[in-house]
């Protein structure tokens, strides 16, 4: 979105232009002081060095000019904030922070973030707007920012001019710490565990993230089993094959940058069941009968704590169903068959602890 913005040069200038739009009517014009990098500069209005680096990337943000990239700039260079889980693009920067419980409200402070949520006092109805507070004045905030599809600009708001945030996210000082959550954690095959999460070093260059991951008890717990991985994105999908079977937690750690201020976080923990394998065992009590007698397969599964849907196949036509109990074996009557010799297909659907497995059985029918 694009908002104006812009300081005055003497405090003199300010109040007394604070106070001419305090009589003003509501929805009046924006109050631009200057626009662009060399612009401001030159009426003393400085951009925090951003001119020198907009075309990186912050906090995993768009570069370039964009009202987001700078602030995560601005929050990142000479102080340490850490970006919040859910941080995307401006409208979420309100919600995030409380979800992570950072003050949000409607009291501005210097190097406060001023937030507007979608389409709010002429925001983008899509993306809202975030901008960095650089003074608190009578009846009145400056604020600096800069526009996607626009330019770097300074400008003053007050409560009457239609342009008021809809709150001031007030971030906390970071020890420089990593910091961010484990999203979720499944078992997608035998074997294998997949994390989803989040996280950033605030006082790190780049992006690329190191994570410790420990199956079974926190990092050096005896016995468990822990890995490392590496992402370069802020969110992170991870697959990895583990030896570990069956329920267990799994942790997961951001590991602080070597060399840089700060600690290994533990991200968070969560119970899952690493799936194992399964094996279905079948046969025929008779595996030669005539046209006129129904066949009868026996069913069982290993281990025997496996349980769930078998199907009973020939080709595509499924000739039976049944649900197999834990350590149970079951004698399934099928359709009577044509004359031939049969390929039957036994299959057992994968489950949450075990994955799925198939026996093929043979068929004589005279």
């Amino acid at each position: 979105m694009r908002h104006a913005h812009g300081p005055v040069r003497l405090l003199g200038v300010v109040v007394a232009l604070i106070t001419t739009m305090w009589a003003a009517p509501a929805q009046a014009a924006l109050t631009v002081l200057c626009t662009g990098f060399t612009g401001c500069l030159t009426v003393g209005r400085t951009d925090s060095g951003y001119a020198n680096v907009y075309l990186q990337s912050f906090w995993s943000m768009k570069p370039g000019h964009n009202c987001t990239n700078y602030v995560a700039y601005r929050l990142t260079h000479g102080r340490l904030v850490a970006r919040p889980p859910g941080t995307n693009s401006a409208l979420t920067w309100g919600p995030a922070a409380r979800q992570a419980g950072i003050r949000v409200d409607d009291v501005p402070a210097v190097g406060a973030v001023a937030w507007w949520d979608a389409g709010v006092s002429g925001a983008s109805a899509t993306s809202g707007h975030v901008a960095y507070v650089e003074a608190v004045l009578p009846g009145g905030v400056l604020v600096s920012e800069d526009n996607l599809s626009g330019d770097f600009r300074w400008r003053l708001m007050t409560r009457l001019d239609g342009t008021w945030p809809s709150g001031f996210i007030h971030y906390p000082e970071s020890d420089g710490s990593p910091a961010g959550e484990l999203t979720a954690v499944a078992s997608p095959q035998v074997g294998r565990l997949e994390l989803w999460g989040s996280a950033m070093d605030p006082d790190a260059a780049g992006d690329n993230r190191t994570y410790l991951v420990s199956l079974g008890g926190p990092r050096g717990t005896v016995g468990a089993e822990a890995f490392t991985f590496q992402s370069e994105f802020f969110r992170f999908r991870r697959l990895h094959d583990v030896s570990t079977r069956g329920p267990t937690t799994a942790y997961l750690y951001a590991l602080n940058t070597a060399g840089t201020a700060g600690r290994d976080v533990l991200l968070g923990h969560r119970p899952v069941t690493i799936m194992r394998s399964s094996t279905t065992r079948a046969s025929f009590v008779d595996s030669t009968i005539t046209r006129s007698r129904h066949p009868k397969v026996r069913i069982s599964l290993a281990p025997t704590q496996a349980s769930g849907t078998v199907d009973v196949m020939r080709g595509t036509t499924r000739l039976a169903r049944v649900t197999m109990e834990s350590g149970t074996r079951r004698t399934v009557t099928l359709p009577r068959q044509r004359k031939g010799r049969w390929a039957i297909k036994v299959r057992y659907h994968r489950t949450t602890s075990f994955g799925s497995s198939s026996r093929t059985v043979y068929l004589r029918v005279r």
